[in-house]
Order: C-alpha cells, then sequence, then structure tokens
C-alpha cells in the first residue's frame, strides 16, 4: 500500500518537504537578522549630534558609527539634510511576549 502511494505520489510529497523545509529555514534566517531603527533628520541634525545622542545604544566609536550609517545609507556626503530617513546601527527593542505582560500584571 505505501509503495502503491510512494511511487504514485513521491513527486508531491518530495516537493511539499522541499517546500516545508524552506519555510523554516527562512524563517530561521528572518528572525535572527536584527531590526535596526530609522529616524527622520530633524533641523540643525548632523551625523556627528546624532552619533552623539545615540552614543549609549551602540558599541561603536563615533567614527565606526557616521562609517556604518553612510554606508548603509548610500551617502555620497556626510552632510544630511531636515526630512530625509537615516537607518542607524541600534537594534529595535523586541516585542514582548504574552508572558512578558502576564509577568508584569502580576507585580502589581
Amino acid at each position: 500500500m505505501l509503495t502503491h502511494i510512494w511511487s504514485r505520489f513521491s513527486y508531491i510529497i518530495i516537493l511539499f518537504v522541499l517546500a516545508l523545509l524552506s519555510a523554516v529555514y527562512l524563517l530561521i534566517n528572518i528572525t535572527n537578522q536584527p531590526s535596526y531603527q530609522s529616524i527622520t533628520v530633524k533641523n540643525g541634525d548632523t551625523l556627528w549630534t546624532i552619533a552623539k545622542q545615540y552614543n549609549e545604544d551602540y558599541s561603536m566609536t563615533v567614527e565606526e558609527f557616521i562609517a556604518w550609517v553612510g554606508e548603509e545609507n548610500d551617502l555620497t556626503s556626510f552632510s544630511i539634510k531636515p526630512g530625509e530617513s537615516l537607518v542607524l546601527p541600534i537594534e529595535n527593542p523586541t516585542i514582548s511576549t504574552q508572558s512578558d505582560y502576564e509577568l508584569v500584571m502580576n507585580e502589581e
């Protein structure tokens, strides 16, 4: 019986297993990649002032921070304009889970 099913549907079974494995692989890779914060440049902002503002949130020197921002945002110069959106090397905070919420509720 199983050999009959295998002989008729082997291609479908293999395709299904490969699709499932690919989905799991992509899901694992997506969740492991950091999500960086994005800001909108305000009047008077420079890369230096932004680096100083976020200096406790990253583990780089100010020069490394500015170089990273310039490279990741494809800046041709280090001058920025109000209204521009910049990606910073600061990971977005993770979304709290239900258990975190319940823990906070139990403390009150």
